[in-house]
């Protein structure tokens, strides 16, 4: 019971750290981004039944299809077998490779799947980093005159299969007509060794979709859906991404066929592959930003259209520089010795992507790639940055670093970029400023000792002034004509207690206590009493009511607002007029909101107040 218990805990474990390693692998994987180039062989079965199960040849119409749609760094190569070998196409690259040589194919004798599969297999090259697949279209089982030569080609097929697996080659096989409709067919072996794939026609699309699903759902060729249209006929504006194109393919295909198909355009060089279902519009390096199709169909059936655009690129860096001072040292270390001061040096990256021919000094500079997130490497560090303006901005430490290297993951587009990198940059910042000597500041201090002193004495004669404001003070009601007084000589006594008596929004405020004793004579006024006590009232006035110090321990209530009313007990002040509030009188104010009232009881402090 323990060692079941062990093994399902060992069994949890694998299970657990499995995602791990998975989502490790794929973001390694992530930047193995340097296009590979591929090889596909188109392997077609030509006995005598696909003339019951072909009868309109469409599986020699669909090879061809693949064939013109793949990229330009994708070699082609083809081999008809029947009961020998009838027809070879060495690898080879261009439009229609394969054209004039299926024309002539005649479905006739017998299946000899294993001879067609070596021969299959034997044209693919020993070049390294190459994807290499085959592609078998058939309707049936491995068939030969006697059962000798049967097995022997059974044999040939397993050998061969065994082969195709070593050297990474993928066998997609589409099953045409009705005979191979069990799964477990010995036919079907070659797909399931090489991790390759089966298709059905019928089942798993018509002949033209299932190409298409293998050339870019299995084998992930770069495509980028342009149209699809309903009708007898129609018409596709296609724009190019950005110019600088080394090639592209515009390719239609349609279930029912396709006929008449007309581009305009203007390019080095141009060409049309059509055939029953498909039509492929290739041009090498095109001068115009857009093609436009014209095509027809003999009935109401959709076209879909697909575009394949490769650039041949490198990457380009702008480079600015900048340095930022380090924190001086602290004043005490100053004083010991003059140490000149110490930068940062940083370097700010746009980095962009240039087309090799010359056509197309920044390829991203157009609206098409603006915001798309880009994964690059600078100096072996990967990041991800975002297209803005046409370049992706970055920057970094380059104290210690003499030259940038700086890669681009191109993957991540719908479109083939061939790009040459890693480029590197010799880094060259501005020298750091040299300090000039010091010079002779005395007589400057000099100066500057003079001009100090003048200031001081103005400041002086302004502080006096500040400090002895004139004011008009009214001593009671029965005086005529108010008393000028100076505020200099006063100062501050006693204390006001404070209370909000009534608020706009009818909350309540605590009483509060304001010390004026040992306060600097001079001008308040009430707001920066309820600031200091903490009391928000809004702006309703109360800044507008001023506060001096007056004689006999008196303090000097200025009504300056437009539409507060305060009360020296029951007298309303009136509007700039002074009035003297001695001890234990009170003030009453109503503020410029008509809502909120308030009491200032001014009180004289206690002897223990006045030594707290």
């Amino acid at each position: 019971m323990k060692s079941i218990k062990r093994i399902f805990l060992f069994l949890g474990v694998i299970i657990l750290l499995l995602p791990v390693r998975i989502v490790t692998q794929a973001a390694e994987e992530n930047h193995e981004f340097h296009v590979r180039n591929g090889e596909v062989v188109f392997l077609l079965d030509t006995s005598g039944s696909m003339n019951a199960n072909d009868k309109s040849r469409l599986a020699i119409d669909a090879i061809r299809q693949a064939g013109c749609s793949i990229p330009s760094n994708y070699k082609t190569g083809f081999v008809a077998y029947n009961t020998g070998i009838q027809s070879v196409i060495p690898l080879s690259s261009g439009a229609d490779p394969m054209g004039e040589q299926l024309s002539s194919i005649i479905y006739k004798g017998y299946t000899n799947a294993g001879e067609g599969l070596s021969q299959a297999v034997e044209l693919f090259s020993t070049e390294e980093n190459v994807e290499r697949s085959i592609v078998m279209v058939t309707d049936g089982e491995i068939d030969m005159p006697d059962r000798q030569a049967k097995e022997s080609s059974r044999n040939l097929y397993s050998e061969t299969i065994k082969k195709a697996k070593e050297a990474g080659i993928k066998i997609y096989i589409v099953a045409v007509g009705s005979e191979l409709n069990d799964p477990q067919m010995h036919i079907f072996d070659g797909a399931e060794m090489t991790d390759g794939a089966i298709y059905w026609q019928g089942q798993s699309g018509n002949l033209v979709q299932i190409m298409n699903r293998i050339l870019y759902d299995r084998m992930n060729l770069p495509k980028r859906s342009v149209g699809v249209t309903d009708g007898n006929g129609g018409s596709l504006h296609v724009e190019i991404p950005s110019p600088g194109a080394e090639h592209v393919k515009v390719v239609l295909t349609s279930v029912q066929g396709i006929q008449n198909v007309t581009a305009d355009y203007t390019a080095e060089e141009g060409h049309i592959s059509s055939g029953r279902n498909f039509a492929v519009i290739e041009m090498t390096r095109p001068a115009s930003d857009a093609v436009d199709v014209r095509f027809q169909t003999p009935e109401l059936t959709g076209v879909e259209a697909y575009m394949m655009v490769e650039y041949t690129a490198e990457p380009v860096i702008n480079i600015s520089y900048r340095r930022e001072e380090v924190t001086p040292a602290a004043e005490g270390e100053k004083s010991k010795s003059k140490v000149p001061p110490v930068y940062n040096h940083f370097a700010d990256l746009k980095i962009s992507l240039k087309d090799i021919g010359g056509k197309n000094d920044n390829l991203w500079n157009t609206p098409y790639y603006e915001g798309q997130s880009v994964p690059f490497c600078v100096n072996g560090v990967w990041k991800s940055g975002t297209i803005s303006g046409g370049v992706i901005p970055y920057s970094l430490s380059i104290d210690g670093i003499d030259e940038l290297s700086v890669e681009i993951d191109s993957s991540i587009f719908s479109e083939r970029y061939f790009v040459t990198q890693p480029v590197t940059e010799k880094l060259a910042p501005p020298p750091d400023p040299v300090p000039e000597p010091e010079p002779d500041y005395r007589p400057l201090w000099a100066i500057l000792g003079s001009l100090v002193l003048v200031i001081v004495v103005i400041l002086l004669w302004w502080y006096k002034k500040k400090n002895s404001a004139v004011i008009y003070v009214s001593q009671s009601p029965s005086m005529k004509e108010p008393v000028k007084m100076k505020t200099k000589a006063c100062s501050y006594s006693g204390k006001f207690s404070i209370y909000v008596v009534r608020t706009a929004d009818g909350r309540d405020v605590p009483p509060q206590t304001y010390q004026l004793f040992g306060r600097n004579s001079g001008r308040m006024t009430l707001g920066q009493i309820l600031t200091s006590c903490k009391i928000k009232l809004g702006r309703i006035g109360e800044e507008d009511i001023i506060i001096y110090p007056g004689p006999d321990h008196s303090v000097i209530i200025m009504d300056q607002s437009e539409r507060c009313t305060v009360l020296r007990g029951m007298e309303i002040l009136k509007k700039g007029m002074g009035y003297p509030v001695f001890y234990n009188e009170k003030i009453t104010i109503t503020f410029e909101d008509e809502s909120t009232e308030m009491e200032i009881h001014y009180k004289n402090l206690k002897p223990s107040e006045r030594k707290s």
